[in-house]
């Protein structure tokens, strides 16, 4: 069994990526709350889940991507990678709004998803992903690789994950409007997630490959979250609820997601 211990790493941040992936999930379990009225709520869910969902973007993803190009010789280009690879994100879901039309985000398996923005949510989720499983493999990867501190690969999967979680909110929330049971919503939110563990474990195999691309490839997942939110979440809010709502909800969120990353 001498080659499993020698590639333990590449099955930890396999685990670990199946770990955020479940963790994705978790956040449906808010809407199993028998007294919630989504056709009345959901916009206020919307401004909440949008609050958690920037929240995460800012904590797990853009501050440890800056924290890790500070050893760098030029404290600026990691910024400029992390930002690059944000403005990536961001173009990649106005091109996915642009590309798939109207009718096919309302009709087959994307209409059941709970419309237009059930869909691109889906979408988002599912793609953005990729380059959060190449963190987490390229974290585990680079202890063994790149002498990098033990627990590093943890501190990825730790972050990534509770990220995950008000994207299962996000994720949940329109399927719940359009008469999805809780746990088939659980498990699509789940879904989104899985390209995780995929993508973690040839990132961990070829660090040397994948390394480089880590701060563009959370720039990008922190990009494609944030557009999301404002150009689809906060505007659903606001159609069914007043600006004063939709900010504080939001400033909830996005203050119990900095308590909790602040708290672990």
């Amino acid at each position: 069994m001498e080659w499993l211990d020698r590639y333990d790493f590449v099955v930890a941040a396999f685990v670990a990526g199946i770990a955020a992936s479940l963790a994705c999930g978790l956040g449906a379990l808010p809407l199993a709350i028998r007294r919630f009225n989504f056709e009345k709520k959901v916009g206020l869910g919307y401004a909440f889940a949008a609050g958690l969902m920037f929240s995460a973007s800012v904590y797990n993803l853009l501050l440890p991507a800056f924290t890790l190009g500070q050893d760098s010789a030029s404290q600026l280009w990691p910024v400029v990678k992390t930002l690059g690879g944000m403005a990536a994100g961001a173009w990649f879901l106005w091109w996915i709004e642009r590309t798939v039309t109207p009718e096919q985000l309302q009709s087959g398996f994307l209409g059941s998803l709970g419309g237009r923005t059930g869909a691109l949510v889906f979408l988002a989720m599912t793609f953005h992903s990729i380059p959060e499983g190449i963190a987490v493999g390229v974290g585990y990867g680079s202890e063994t690789h790149l002498a990098q501190g033990q627990g590093f690969g943890h501190y990825i999967a730790l972050a990534i994950g509770i990220h995950n979680i008000p994207e299962g909110l996000a994720v949940a929330l329109p399927m719940r409007l359009r008469g999805m049971s809780l746990w088939k919503a659980a498990a699509l939110a789940t879904v989104t997630s899985l390209p995780q563990p995929l993508a973690a474990v040839p990132a961990s195999l070829a660090v040397w490959l994948f390394e480089p691309l880590m701060l563009p490839f959370l720039g990008f997942a922190a990009g494609a979250m944030m557009y999301l939110v404002l150009m689809e979440l906060i505007p659903e809010a606001l159609e069914s609820h007043g600006r004063a709502e939709t900010a504080w909800l939001f400033l909830a969120g996005f203050g119990l997601m900095g308590l909790v990353q602040v708290g672990l």
